[in-house]
């Protein structure tokens, strides 16, 4: 759900936009030593490198949005959520 949800507020935010630029931080404004926040930032990272996201420098993740890429990976990931939900539903839904 991770990279559908990043895909959608990446689409959704960048209108009119030719590039998107993130970085991993603390959602909770804890510090953290170097090697925690190596750790932490490279979840993220993972999720975003599915949706297009490439390193950049400095723990900053580069997307160029001018792409087809970014739109049709979103896609990919949308329908594996779905094909995901659907097998779920088969498996646990009404009996």
């Amino acid at each position: 759900m991770g990279p559908v949800l990043a895909g959608a507020a990446v689409r959704r935010l960048s209108p009119g936009c030719t590039a998107v630029l993130c970085e991993p931080g603390s959602a909770d404004g804890r510090s953290m030593t170097e090697e925690r926040h190596r750790e932490a930032a490279a979840k993220p990272a993972r999720v975003w490198s599915t949706v297009g996201f490439e390193p950049f420098r400095n723990g900053v993740h580069f997307l160029d949005y001018r792409l087809q890429r970014p739109l049709g990976l979103l896609a990919e990931r949308q329908q594996e959520f779905t094909a995901l939900c659907r097998s779920w539903n088969a498996q646990h839904g009404p009996r």
